[in-house]
């Protein structure tokens, strides 16, 4: 078994009560689930597509929304202006791609890499981001930089790839995070992430640990959890036995 780092934030999530065991072991052990994309992870998605050609994990090229009239919706026109920006970009800072969708692994760690690329010949790590939350503070998801190193769910992605580059193949790379802005496709910022010495032993440490933790559950058995505003939607839901067809009160004190 190898960890991920999409994989560990799902566990800690798991952990927290906030995602279901049955999903979580479909997804990442039995490896029979496929995630439900979003209306916001489908715009991603499609925006790396027109970016660097990489084709989402199912290898089906992505189809943008359309009118009635076959015209792009607007949120996919603004992931056709981001992406030129995104090559302008590109262009100005003499940024190659030499490689997209890499896939590296270093014991029991994996992870698969959007742009593995030369800054002025300087090989490095860039990973692309359609966000809307390019400036938000508060939300977990959002990249407001004053409050990104306190955000573990989002910065854990440039430690465990660069573990990964150094113990693969022996580099050690700088890592980038390309923001690129959902709501106004003229607007981006360029995040260099460097991290302490000291970050990248406690983050093999935690995947170790989590990997133990991930076996015993395996042995135990995963807990289900259900919630109805989840089950609904899951692709488990229709032979699920532990799903919630119906919302449970919830009672506030006021």
């Amino acid at each position: 078994m190898k960890i991920s780092q999409s994989m560990m934030k799902s566990y800690v999530d798991y952990l927290n009560g906030k995602e279901c065991g049955l999903l979580f072991k479909g997804k990442y052990i039995d490896k029979n689930v496929e995630s439900v994309p979003s209306a916001s992870m489908k715009e991603g998605i499609y925006f790396e597509y027109l970016c660097t050609g990489g084709l989402p994990r199912n290898g089906e090229i992505p189809e943008p929304e359309k009118t009635a009239k076959g015209l792009l919706t607007t949120p996919y026109q603004r992931c056709v202006e981001a992406s030129e920006l995104f090559k302008k970009v590109f262009e100005h800072y003499n940024i190659v791609i030499k490689e997209v969708g890499y896939v590296a692994t270093a014991g029991d760690m994996t992870g698969i890499i959007d742009i593995m690329a030369e800054w002025d010949g300087v090989p490095c790590i860039i990973d692309l981001k359609y966000s809307g939350l390019i400036d938000d503070k508060w939300n977990e998801l959002g990249w407001d930089t004053e409050s990104l190193p306190m955000k573990d769910s989002l910065m854990i992605q440039g430690v465990h790839y660069k573990i990964l580059i150094k113990e693969s193949l022996g580099l050690d790379v700088p890592f980038y995070y390309f923001i690129f802005n959902s709501k106004d496709p003229s607007d981006m910022k360029i995040i260099k992430q460097t991290t302490d010495p000291d970050r990248y032993t406690l983050h093999k440490e935690q995947v170790q640990k989590m990997k133990r933790s991930i076996e015993k559950e395996i042995e135990n058995g995963f807990r289900a959890i259900p919630n109805y505003r989840i089950c609904k939607d899951c692709p488990l839901s229709e032979n699920c036995t532990e799903k919630a067809e119906f919302p449970k009160v919830q009672e506030i004190f006021y």
